[in-house]
């Protein structure tokens, strides 16, 4: 199928049959309803905003709590409940039923300290959000702070139906050797062992 060129695309759009009145009319009132669909949205934007600055000391306690390490106690990132945001995330329902958290992430995810969250603006949730995962010192990698960002419009405002526009994220500076995301494939020696010993026995 080859292209449309600009004055085929314009002909073909006045050529269209127009809408019969009733089809006008519903559309008429659906504008209506989408204008007070959008003021709704902006109300519950700013609730939103209010409760969450008022959640935030909550929040702050939590990690403090989980932060807090007694004595000797393992050097990891919620020393107080050890592996606390791994069973989190696990039980989330965006991770839990998928593949997304993997065997060897667990050892990982151990060193995390926190997790913050963000729209991109307040006023608008649908422009996307912002993950930050804050990790205290490793054997895996050297960063302590890990983000990503997701960027999304509206494609359809009667449905409300959204897509990812544009994802960003850290790069990760994985240690020497650490790097979970790649498989180790231990390499055949030539000529193994079970058969230097059987030359040896034929010898004898």
């Amino acid at each position: 199928m080859g292209l449309v060129k600009k004055d085929d695309a314009k002909t073909e759009e006045a050529d269209a049959p127009e809408d019969p009145p009733i089809v006008k009319k519903l559309k008429e009132i659906d504008d209506k309803y989408l204008e007070l669909e959008r003021e709704y949205e902006k109300e519950v934007a700013k609730l939103e905003a209010e409760f969450k600055a008022k959640q935030q000391p909550h929040l702050e306690e939590r990690k403090k709590i989980l932060t807090a390490a007694e004595g000797d106690g393992p050097k990891i990132g919620t020393p107080a409940l050890s592996g606390f945001w791994l069973k989190a995330l696990q039980n989330h329902p965006a991770f839990g039923e998928s593949d997304t958290i993997q065997e060897w992430d667990g050892p990982v995810l151990e060193y995390l300290v926190d997790i913050e969250t963000s729209n991109h603006d307040d006023a608008d949730a649908k422009k996307g959000f912002k993950l930050v995962f804050h990790f205290s010192e490793n054997p895996y990698f050297t960063n302590t702070d890990l983000f990503k960002e997701y960027y999304t419009e509206e494609m359809n405002p009667y449905n409300g139906e959204l897509v990812v526009k544009e994802i960003k994220a850290s790069t990760i500076e994985w240690k020497a050797g650490k790097d979970v995301t790649v498989e180790k494939v231990a390499k055949k020696v030539k000529g193994g062992g079970a058969k230097k010993a059987k030359q040896k026995k034929e010898k004898e």
